[in-house]
């Protein structure tokens, strides 16, 4: 089975570690997944005493088929938060969004393949030597830094997966979506237009957030039917992208 992810963002400084790790252990707790089998930053976890030992605002946790990444991005005032499987996902990514969506900082979530996530976002030419992977159908750029540092990279500017980072939110689209109050003031979409539209099944999973599903199952190519589903999507989601 392919790897997932789901992706959170909140307001700057509203997510908090202690939030972050109380979200992750009531969902183990659920699913009744040993808490005694995690790491953070590659050191042995101990999930009752983390809040107190994480003294940073950020974290990675890894362990038991997850990964679990959180940071404040500042200079685009954001708090970024992941929950990634490793290995096949026997929990649900309801379950994983129940703790977070609710709160009135919470921006938008959306749920990617994450191998999918990775090519179409992949800008360094070295991220395709590294595997073996041929580049060379590939749009390229110049990166835009100054001599000697200017170097051709890969133009991901038209793929349909791409994530873009935005002042308080990331321009992307996955198959299930979540959104919050503040994502329609800061990204201008019409959000009873969004919720009508008859390709789209929305849903209400508490008051303030609208749930979208454009898919059964997370997009994994940018490619016909597919592709033209994620750039509808997107045009609807951000009108002022050009």
């Amino acid at each position: 089975m392919r790897s997932e992810q789901l992706t959170v963002v909140y307001k700057l400084d509203t997510l908090g570690v202690a939030h972050a790790l109380q979200g992750i252990e009531g969902v183990l707790r659920k699913y009744q997944i040993r808490l005694d089998g995690f790491r953070v930053y590659g050191k042995p976890m101990d999930f009752p005493n983390a809040i107190r030992d994480i003294r940073k605002p950020h974290f990675n946790v890894t362990g038991c088929g997850f990964e679990f990444r959180l940071s404040p991005v500042r200079n685009h005032q954001l708090d970024f938060f992941q929950v990634k499987t490793t290995h096949e996902c026997k929990t649900s990514w309801v379950d994983w969004s129940a703790p977070f969506i609710g709160e009135s900082n919470f921006v938008m979530a959306w749920l990617a393949d994450s191998e999918y996530d990775h090519w179409q976002n992949a800008k360094d030419p070295l991220q395709y030597t590294a595997v073996g992977k041929s580049y060379a159908h590939l749009p390229m750029k110049s990166s835009g830094l100054p001599y000697p540092l200017e170097q051709k990279i890969i133009d991901t500017s038209a793929n349909p997966g791409r994530w873009r980072l935005c002042d308080g939110y990331y321009e992307a689209v996955g198959a299930v979506m979540w959104l919050g109050e503040p994502f329609w003031q800061l990204t201008g979409a019409d959000k009873t237009g969004v919720e009508n539209a008859r390709w789209l099944r929305a849903s209400k999973p508490v008051p303030s957030v609208t749930c979208l599903q454009a898919a059964n199952e997370c997009f994994t190519t940018a490619d016909g039917a597919s592709g033209e589903l994620q750039g509808k999507l997107r045009s609807l989601l951000f009108p002022a992208v050009k």
